[in-house]
């Protein structure tokens, strides 16, 4: 087809060219029939580029030739007529997507590499009371919370964020931010307000009823020991002595309860104090060490300040002390402080039989047990690395889990360069 446009051009070149000098030669003139039959052929050109030029800017028909003219013409009308059955695909299937957006009960927002909001839809207005006019504001300014500012700052999207807004009234938000494109980021807004309404009524309930729990507790523990120091007959100093070691893992479940949900409920956005993680780590195992009978190593590179709550990191360090003792066999343990970058590693080693790999992520759930007749032996409420765990959320610290089969277990997690100084 292409060879015969060609030919056609060629062809509508050589006739008036042609002609032209067959004329002048005629006329004894060869040379200027030649130039006349050359103009004519140019300006035939011209005519035709002419048409094309002004249908391209829409002035005018499409030029009518058979030439090569007319064969680009027909394939620019065949590609504009493809590329709009393409934008028409596309703009339909962009109105399904942003129906689909809108349809959502979580509110969603575009946002650029810099913050700066591109696009939201109807549910983020409903949850944020955004307008028209806040597109093209930074997010920051509109989700005014130090807890958000810092989780935007900070980078790591891997895990939601939940945190109190206060709009129309106050409501609690989830928030999850995910990378979109190149060097854009779709941020999902969640309302948690009555999942978090029936989390505080069950953590209110648990703690009432521990609290309730711990006078009669005390009262039948007191009696029980009143009778363990009287002269019994055999059977009944047995029964005695086996229901004051259930009232006392009784007694421990119910503290360990109160604690739980008071690491909760307490509020996470104040940072704490600072103070000394070598003094608090030398009190927690002299206390250890006082009752075990495993050797405890305490190894520290160097003294520094942590900015944090010295109870709740005595605790964790007691629970996990606790733990490597009653499960860590007869070997040492050791409580290391090192460096990590510029923050602080703290770890807890046993050399014990270790953990199954199918139990480690478990292992921070309540209630959770390795071995279940292991654990009726040496007691416990099954909440210590529970406590741990919410205590370290409060410290901006995960506990990390290294165990062996037959190689003993380390217990550690890593407080931010940002809670660490040195004295």
């Amino acid at each position: 087809m292409q060879q015969g446009i060609w030919q056609r051009e060629l062809l509508r070149v050589a006739v008036p060219v042609g002609l032209g000098l067959a004329a002048g030669w005629s006329a004894g003139y060869p040379l200027p029939g030649l130039v006349v039959g050359m103009t004519a052929a140019h300006v035939m050109s011209l005519r035709a580029m002419a048409n094309l030029y002004r249908w391209s800017h829409r002035f005018g028909p499409p030029p009518q030739d058979s030439g090569l003219v007319g064969y680009s013409v027909d394939r620019i009308v065949r590609r504009e007529k493809n590329l709009r059955t393409k934008l028409s695909q596309q703009a339909r299937q962009l109105k399904r997507y942003n129906e689909g957006i809108e349809s959502l009960h979580d509110g969603v927002l575009v946002i650029d590499a810099d913050g700066y909001i591109t696009n939201f839809n109807s549910a983020a207005t409903r949850l944020l009371g955004l307008r028209e006019e806040d597109q093209g504001q930074h997010v920051k300014n509109l989700l005014r919370s130090p807890r958000f500012t810092k989780f935007f700052d900070h980078g790591d999207y891997s895990k939601a964020l939940q945190f109190d807004f206060q709009n129309i009234r106050p409501q609690t938000l989830m928030v999850q931010i995910t990378q979109f494109g190149v060097d854009q980021k779709v941020l999902l807004v969640r309302d948690v307000t009555e999942r978090k309404r029936v989390e505080t009524m069950r953590q209110n309930f648990i703690a009432d009823v521990s609290h309730e729990l711990r006078t009669p507790l005390t009262v039948i523990n007191g009696y029980l020991e009143m009778l363990q120091d009287m002269e019994l007959p055999a059977s009944l100093n047995k029964a005695v002595h086996q229901m004051s070691g259930q009232g006392e893992r009784m007694q421990s479940l119910v503290n360990d309860l109160i604690e739980l949900s008071r690491l909760e409920s307490a509020n996470s956005d104040n940072t704490g104090e600072y103070f000394s993680i070598r003094r608090l780590a030398s009190s927690v195992v002299d206390q250890l060490q006082s009752y075990a009978s495993n050797p405890v190593k305490l190894s520290c590179e160097q003294d520094v300040e942590v900015l944090g709550f010295e109870e709740e990191l005595r605790t964790v360090l007691s629970n996990l002390l606790t733990n490597a003792y009653k499960y860590g066999g007869d070997g040492e343990v050791e409580l290391r402080l090192s460096s990590a970058g510029q923050g602080l590693r703290i770890s807890v080693s046993d050399q014990g039989p270790g953990i199954a790999p199918e139990h480690i992520n478990r292992l921070t759930e309540r209630f959770y047990r390795v071995d279940d007749s292991r654990e009726s032996t040496v007691g416990g409420s099954g909440l210590g690395l529970a406590i741990v765990k919410h205590a370290l959320e409060h410290h901006d610290a995960q506990l990390e889990i290294d165990s062996r089969l037959g190689q003993g277990s380390t217990f550690s997690f890593v407080l931010p360069p940002e809670r660490v100084r040195l004295q």
